[in-house]
């Protein structure tokens, strides 16, 4: 929880114990300042019994229509206290709550004591005519709410006899904060906790399943209001009442959340029937125009959370989510074809200059080895095709081995700029790689594919027609991105057998194991592996990489693994 324990922190003692310093003056009354006053020093030094009798006493005093929480058939006249009387008899109840909260075994009473001040504010504000400035009394009402709501969420994590008892007493939780959001619109932490209440997802501290309504779609509204109120609002004109030293740690727990709640089902036990495919599962997201997998929202809060500083639960989540993900450009041709159109006109200056792109000059010299190895030296291969050949700054590299050099692209655009920036092909083609590969069946005699590769997640269709369209002895290469050595330890330790993960950037880091399984799969030798780190620059850091060469193999020769 936001100030997650059933009793109000130390600070919230020093509000209460500031709202006491006005004094009772309506003669009706009886003068329970000293008991208030004398409990409220008792409890800031924690001497609680002490405190707790004070307390007691003071509400002896009270006339019964401010002692109970009974509506008495009383006249109006009896409810004719000022503002600042009323926040005084509020006071004292809920000071009294927040001192018996702190003995076991005490909960129903410190309940009753909160909704007694509740309900003070409410038989004042119908019975009075004296609610000019009702600010002073309105601020208990919404701290007596709110940690109302607190113990009645701290209930619900405890030993209860029925779930259908600790769903009443998280229910009551919700109400109890949305009373106190009703009050004031801009206290963040009942909005926050209201959240938890309603779709709290995991385990907690101590290793326990996460108590909570899983109520997941009001969740994230909940947590939304938050962040707003914290963020100052879209406007600029909403103010979060009290709001933590910390805002921007809270601000990353609370994205953190949204997000967890958008996938919960990666917390939960799997249902019975078994039948959701999770990884295609849409959710909306408030803000957000349309649905979107479930796993690409939740990506992005984590990611967003982890903007604000480290945070080690996001890190986890985010690659829980990306992990083996199905979401983004990888599942869409036309995004990337609408990518790469709008990018056609400054690619190559943006590759170059900007990312620092040098993997086709890297791949040049790697494949050098492979020549070497290979014994090709002086070889000419017969039909050479760049795989999204972009504006053919690959294509200027290899051209010199290459008897016919055939660009693929799947953007007309690029296609254009290629002929205009690097003219060094005899042909091009334009379409989707797995299917224009169809079209030069076992005639390939190299395939090249410069960062190409990484907009495809699952490798096994893409090889299958790199395995049609190769001659026997036909060799390839191509450039993929990886995952940092510590991105790499989190991936094994959540998911020992992942293949791929999305990036930030949207693009795939494909796994060493799973290129080379699919390879052996379609007939595919890797005869290369080598690093390719820092082949491109983003936000001023080096991008992992590698490289891989294949030879395809005669078909009696393939080793079929399992992936």
């Amino acid at each position: 929880m936001f100030m997650s324990t059933s009793t109000p922190s130390t600070s919230v003692i020093v509000f209460l114990l500031l709202l006491s310093s006005n004094w009772l003056t309506n003669a009706a009354l009886p003068n329970i300042n000293d008991f208030l006053a004398q409990g409220d020093r008792a409890l800031s030094a924690d001497r609680l019994e002490e405190a707790i009798n004070h307390y007691s006493r003071g509400i002896q005093l009270l006339p019964k229509q401010w002692s109970t929480q009974e509506e008495e058939d009383v006249n109006d006249q009896d409810y004719q206290v000022s503002a600042e009387e009323t926040e005084q008899i509020m006071s004292l109840h809920t000071n009294y709550a927040t001192a018996l909260s702190f003995l076991e075994g005490s909960t129903l009473n410190v309940i009753n004591a909160y909704r007694t001040s509740c309900i003070c504010y409410r038989k004042w504000k119908k019975h009075s005519n004296n609610k000019v400035n009702d600010m002073k009394p309105k601020r208990v009402a919404v701290q007596s709410f709110f940690f109302l709501g607190m113990t009645y969420q701290d209930l619900a994590s405890s030993d209860v006899e029925t779930d259908t008892q600790r769903i009443e007493y998280l229910q009551q939780a919700v109400k109890a904060y949305a009373a106190a959001t009703k009050l004031d619109p801009n206290h963040w932490s009942s909005y926050a906790n209201m959240g938890v209440v309603l779709a709290d997802v995991g385990l907690d501290g101590d290793g326990n399943t996460a108590v909570s309504l899983q109520l997941f779609e009001e969740g994230i509204l909940s947590y939304q209001k938050a962040v707003e109120l914290l963020s100052n609002g879209k406007s600029g004109s909403s103010k979060a009442t009290d709001p933590p030293e910390n805002v921007e740690e809270v601000v990353a727990e609370l994205n953190y959340r949204i997000g967890l709640c958008l996938v919960p089902f990666l917390f939960m036990t799997p249902s019975s029937d078994g039948d959701e495919d999770y990884n295609t599962k849409l959710c909306t997201l408030p803000g957000v125009a349309a649905d979107r997998s479930c796993f690409e929202l939740a990506a992005y809060q984590f990611h967003t959370a982890m903007q604000y500083g480290p945070h080690e639960g996001a890190l986890n989540a985010l690659t829980l989510v990306t992990a083996d993900a199905t979401f983004g450009m990888s599942t869409d041709v036309s995004k990337v074809q609408q990518l790469f159109e709008d990018y056609a006109s400054n690619f190559e200056s943006s590759l170059v200059d900007e990312l620092k792109y040098n993997g086709f000059h890297r791949m040049r010299r790697i494949f050098d080895q492979v020549i070497v190895k290979e014994r090709l030296e002086g070889h000419m291969f017969q039909l050479v095709v760049d795989v999204g050949c972009g504006t053919g700054l690959a294509g200027v590299e290899f051209r010199n081995i290459s008897s016919t050099l055939v660009g693929i692209d799947i953007s007309p655009k690029i296609i254009e700029q290629a002929k205009q920036s690097h003219p060094v092909y005899d042909e091009y083609r334009i379409g989707d790689v797995r299917q224009v590969l169809q079209q030069f069946p076992q005639t390939v005699s190299l395939l090249v594919a410069a960062d190409t590769f990484i907009y495809f997640n699952d490798l096994t269709e893409l090889f299958a027609s790199m395995k049609v369209a190769l001659d026997e002895g036909g060799y390839a290469i191509f450039s993929l991105e990886n995952v940092s050595n510590d991105n790499e330890q989190r991936l094994l330790a959540h998911k020992p057998d992942w293949r791929w993960q999305i990036t930030p950037s949207g693009r795939i880091a494909h796994r060493k194991e799973y290129v080379e399984a699919v390879a052996r799969q379609n007939s595919l030798e890797v005869i290369l592996h080598d690093n390719l780190d820092g082949f491109r620059r983003e936000k001023n850091v080096d991008v992992p990489g590698h490289v891989f060469a294949l030879r395809k193999l005669p078909e009696k020769s393939v080793n079929n693994d399992e992936l």
